[in-house]
């Protein structure tokens, strides 16, 4: 895995979304319960912007995001679609927190 960092973690405020850039890769970033979560910023509905979203769940075992445009959900941990009108799922990232940053594993574009 590459980590490459994506923001401090003081810019990613507990039970919220904020949207990053990696490269070329648009991502929405949320944590919760200790836990940071990272997803393309893309609905798989009709592309909306996840990173705009709310948080449902945030604190519990299961924690969704809900697209601001049609409240399609998505599970943050697997990518899974869990309230229509989406049904295909988004993309995850590998992430963690080092030191008081947050780190991201995206891969490298293909040319």
């Amino acid at each position: 895995m590459t980590w490459t960092r994506l923001c401090g973690l003081d810019e990613l405020p507990e039970g919220e979304a904020r949207v990053f850039d990696v490269g070329e890769t648009s991502l929405a970033a949320a944590r919760s319960g200790g836990a940071v979560f990272v997803v393309e910023n893309r609905c798989s509905h009709d592309d909306g912007p996840l990173g705009r979203g709310t948080l449902v769940g945030a604190g519990g075992p299961a924690v969704e995001i809900e697209c601001p445009r049609h409240g399609a959900r998505f599970d943050l941990a697997t990518g899974r679609a869990t309230r229509m009108p989406a049904v295909g799922p988004i993309a995850t990232y590998p992430a963690r927190i080092a030191d008081r940053d947050v780190l991201v594993d995206v891969p490298a574009e293909e040319p």
